[in-house]
């Protein structure tokens, strides 16, 4: 009886040691995750992450989540470098956020609805999804010629929030419908480029007048 309870005793510490070090694994490889996706968005243009502010906002807080709730399974090099990582998040949060805040509530509004048809982007169902892409890049190949460079602003933070939004809903979209997202996203961008490549070129027969 004795060496059965002794056994058992061994069975259940083995368990609560393979379980606890799974645990410190998989927080740790939470922790990789994250470096990984930092190393990638802080290697983006300031142009780039301002426009998909709302994205970034969700996707650290999605990568967040658990790290935030296993801190203490992490070893102590891994706590430091995540605080490392938080407070450097947390420096481009306040820049990026004074930025947005910059823009008016009203008008933003107003080109919330000119792009989308709603200023209720976090509720956009998934099946609307695509064809509320399809409307934003359909008003930005009509007007961009006559956009000002205030007028890109909010139309880059319509579609940071939009695209915070298919993040949301992402394992809900069909293949279809993320293969055309991603081409009018590149779209956008692209047309972005042109504008920002007509200025540089402007300002520069100016300056040489």
């Amino acid at each position: 009886m004795k060496n059965v309870m002794k056994w058992m005793l061994t069975l259940l510490f083995a368990t609560a040691t393979l379980g606890a070090a799974q645990a410190q694994s998989e927080v740790e490889q939470d922790l990789t995750e994250l470096r990984a996706w930092m190393q990638r968005r802080s290697s983006q243009a300031d142009s780039t992450i301002r426009k998909e502010w709302p994205s970034v906002k969700e996707e650290f807080k999605s990568l967040t989540s658990s790290l935030n709730r296993n801190t203490q399974s992490l070893s102590e090099e891994s706590r430091e470098e995540y605080n490392d990582i938080k407070q450097r998040y947390k420096s481009w949060e306040e820049r990026n956020e004074s930025t947005a805040v910059d823009l008016e509530g009203k008008e933003l509004e107003r080109w919330e609805r000119e792009l989308t048809g709603t200023t209720n982007i976090d509720r956009i169902k998934p099946a609307k999804m695509r064809d509320v892409y399809a409307r934003l890049l359909e008003r930005t190949r009509e007007q961009r010629r006559n956009w000002s460079l205030r007028d890109w602003e909010y139309a880059e933070f319509v579609l940071g929030e939009l695209n915070s939004r298919k993040a949301e809903v992402l394992n809900q979209l069909s293949s279809g419908d993320k293969i055309k997202i991603a081409a009018l996203q590149v779209e956008f961008a692209s047309l972005k480029r042109s504008r920002e490549a007509k200025d540089a070129y402007e300002h520069m027969i100016e300056s040489n007048r």
